[in-house]
């Protein structure tokens, strides 16, 4: 088996192969991440996969995080690996705001392309309200098609309001029980 490449030398190859999208990068615990303008995480991702010196072939993850009320505001995070040159790499992307409940954010799809981000966009859809554009099947995944928001967003509403319209209450902060008292 070969070496495994440090983070440096997957710089360089991704650096060569993506050019000027390549935005930033950082290295955190041995692993590289890299960021890139959302319009291109596909191309970048294509590339990336087809590539004989990366051949960054499996999805093992993808979420997103909220960094409101910074803009960009959210930040999607692909966990890409190479199945045989055992390398990984972290892609990233920003996306601002809409503003809009009607208007989501929007990035393209990968799930006709990782068959693993088929539900990892659905989860992001779900949590974040991020729309996936192209997307075979695009609808909640972990909670009901009635329910209102998008709670791993920073400013969704966590006050003891109905949670959706088949009549369940989340319980008020004082009610819930606080498991360091035990």
């Amino acid at each position: 088996m070969a070496e495994l490449r440090t983070a440096e030398e997957l710089l360089e190859i991704t650096g060569r192969l993506l050019g000027a999208k390549l935005l930033d990068s950082s290295t955190a615990a041995g692993d590289l991440s890299i960021l890139v303008p959302a319009q291109d995480i596909r191309s970048v991702l294509l590339t990336l996969r087809d590539s004989e010196e990366t051949q960054l072939n499996l999805m093992s993850s993808m979420t997103a995080v909220d960094y409101a009320p910074q803009e960009p505001r959210f930040e999607l995070v692909y966990e890409m690996y190479s199945v045989d040159l055992h390398d990984r790499v972290r892609v990233r992307c920003r996306l601002d705001d809409t503003g809009s409940e009607s208007e989501l954010p929007r990035v393209d799809s990968m799930a006709n392309d990782f068959a693993a981000a088929n539900w990892h966009e659905r989860e992001v859809y779900d949590l974040f309200g991020i729309n996936f554009v192209g997307h075979p099947e695009q609808r909640r995944i972990l909670l009901p098609e009635q329910w209102d928001g998008h709670p791993l967003r920073r400013d969704y509403p966590f006050d003891g309001k109905p949670a959706w319209k088949l009549g369940a209450t989340v319980a008020e902060p004082e009610a819930r029980f606080d498991i360091l008292e035990s």
